[in-house]
């Protein structure tokens, strides 16, 4: 179980390296108005931020908190700051322990934290991260680029597909 939801958490990593390098050049800071106004570089530093927040509690032993991020500008106009960011955090994920220990996350709007595990949050964080890859691809899409046929498609969905 853990390898195969450390296995797709690097896919993913290695899919957003591979985007950002490749093909969006000027397109990765430019708002999109249909899509929120958002950018694929805010995007990218939103994932960016969720993955730092699961290893500085991880490694502190304290609670997770997803809110906590430090929404860094710098991630969302500088492609080669986020390349950096994601290979580090792929770093992190190649080296990271098979165990499944237990975690607190705590979530806004709600009092305290729950129990949840590493592993818990790994899958999380594949579903967090296709859900803002599938924003990225719509904005990539309506600028005239080219994304990967299943950039931004969860994984339960190419599944089904390869199923029928």
């Amino acid at each position: 179980m853990m390898n195969s939801v450390l296995a797709l958490n690097l896919t993913f990593l290695d899919q957003a390296i591979t985007l950002i390098r490749e093909r969006l050049g000027d397109h990765y800071a430019l708002p999109c108005e249909e899509i929120f106004s958002s950018s694929i570089g805010q995007h990218f530093r939103h994932c960016v931020e969720h993955y730092e927040e699961f290893f500085r509690a991880v490694e502190e032993g304290g609670t997770i908190d997803y809110e906590r991020r430090p929404r860094e500008v710098i991630l969302e106009i500088d492609p080669e700051q986020a390349i950096r960011r994601l290979e580090w955090i792929r770093g992190k994920l190649v080296s990271f322990p098979k165990n499944c220990r237990t975690l607190r996350v705590r979530d806004t709007g709600i009092d305290g934290s729950c129990v949840s595990s590493v592993s818990r949050e790994l899958q999380f964080l594949v579903s967090h991260t296709v859900h803002h890859f599938a924003l990225i691809s719509a904005i990539a899409t309506l600028s005239g680029i080219p994304v990967p046929e299943n950039f931004g498609v969860a994984p339960s969905t190419l599944k089904y597909r390869n199923s029928v």
